[in-house]
């Protein structure tokens, strides 16, 4: 591919900085990463502004087709999610707008595209994904709870787990086990569903940072309208690998993390040692080398897999390398950041804290990203078999 702009495209590409970086100025002080942005109401209201803001400027779907709300391409889509990373700039729903959204224009009926697509691109709705069981994680198709076909609606029953944001979310989509006698990976049927239904309950679970951003989602006899199915009944586990592409691919968190090296190089540039600019030793200067280079490798990656996706020619693999080697990035990359602060880097938002506590609470939350969407030791795998042609294992 060719990795140049065009004069629109930087164009283009500079506003979307501009807007970004004056939305972040209305940022509630010391918001910081996920435990602030979906467990703390202001840090909520403060994501849905930003998100009205990208909604009325038309940018939330902008490489959607215009009847559903698009405005432009899909690197159109690809600068906003760097500028809105780089900026820290929250507002796109990665349920709705990163994940469901690709997926029903992907494989959606012309019913269920009019009705859930517009509203997403104008921030009107917001969503979250149950996917996840206490006994079916990186074995998603090995899920229990069910969802009954009776007459035109499917009555569900049991748990899900892990569940981002599903205490402020408006919808959810999930993947249901639709036909309890039938072969694995063929009795699963995917379903979209308001949470506010009469059955379902939403309980908190905690961060050890004591951030609210995952829940359990429990389902007593609920009843949904089965027109809200996704593709075919007993054939959601197709579905299901469309929109873990699209889980997997982003540009955003690259440009976050190459975002995190600038300030840390800053840091390393006005912070003394012994009277000495840290950067000046040659083993911090080394490192912040090494990853400023992963940095890099990691957004062209991102630039790498939108491409393969606009022309449909992505294979699992490439996503999957993608989600591994970003999230490991972003391990290490808080490490060094500790490893560098010493004890400040344990002192949480507040006066005393080095870089607004940002590495504090990072720390703590970075490791999540090599967990969910897949674990990478199944993303591993996946590049294994699909990629490389390997054995799997018996």
């Amino acid at each position: 591919m060719d990795f140049r702009f065009t004069p629109e495209q930087e164009k283009r590409r500079a506003e979307y900085h501009a807007v970004c970086k004056e939305i972040v100025k209305k940022a509630p002080y010391n918001m910081v990463g996920e435990k602030s942005m979906f467990g703390e109401k202001e840090g909520w209201e403060f994501f849905k502004y930003c998100a009205k803001e990208m909604g009325k400027r038309g940018w939330i779907a902008l490489s959607w087709p215009k009847e559903y709300g698009g405005s432009g391409d899909r690197t159109d889509q690809v600068m906003l999610a760097e500028a809105m990373g780089y900026n820290g700039c929250p507002g796109l729903d990665p349920f709705g707008v990163g994940m469901l959204g690709p997926t029903l224009i992907a494989v959606g009926s012309e019913e269920i595209k009019k009705e859930f697509l517009p509203p997403i691109a104008k921030a009107e709705k917001f969503w979250c994904e149950l996917w996840s069981e206490p006994n079916a994680g990186s074995d998603l198709a090995a899920l229990s709870c069910t969802a009954i076909r009776k007459g035109d609606e499917f009555i569900i029953n049991g748990q899900k787990i892990w569940n981002t944001n599903a205490h402020n979310a408006d919808w959810g989509f999930g993947i249901f086990k639709s036909d309890p006698n039938g072969k694995k990976h063929r009795n699963l049927t995917f379903l979209l569903m308001d949470m506010k239904t009469p059955g379902i309950t939403v309980r908190p679970l905690y961060y050890m940072n004591e951030g609210h951003i995952l829940n359990e989602v429990f389902f007593d006899d609920v009843h949904v309208p089965a027109k809200y199915i996704v593709g075919k009944e007993n054939e959601g586990w197709g579905v299901v690998n469309v929109l873990a592409g699209f889980e997997r691919s982003g540009v955003g968190g690259a440009a976050a993390m190459q975002r995190q090296m600038e300030v840390l190089v800053t840091y390393c540039n006005q912070t003394l040692r012994h009277g000495k600019p840290l950067s000046q030793d040659p083993l911090i200067r080394n490192r912040l080398a090494q990853l400023a280079c992963e940095a890099e490798a990691a957004k062209t990656l991102g630039y790498r897999i939108a491409d393969q996706q606009s022309r449909n020619e992505m294979g699992l693999m490439d996503a999957s390398g993608m989600k591994v080697f970003s999230t490991e990035l972003e391990d290490r990359i808080t490490e060094f950041a500790l490893d560098l602060m010493g004890p400040y880097g344990q002192v949480r938002a507040s006066r005393w804290a080095r870089l607004g506590g940002h590495y504090e609470n990072a720390y703590q939350e970075g490791f999540v990203g090599t967990i969910s969407a897949g674990t990478n030791e199944i993303q591993r795998n996946i590049i294994a078999w699909y990629g490389l042609g390997l054995p799997r294992m018996k």
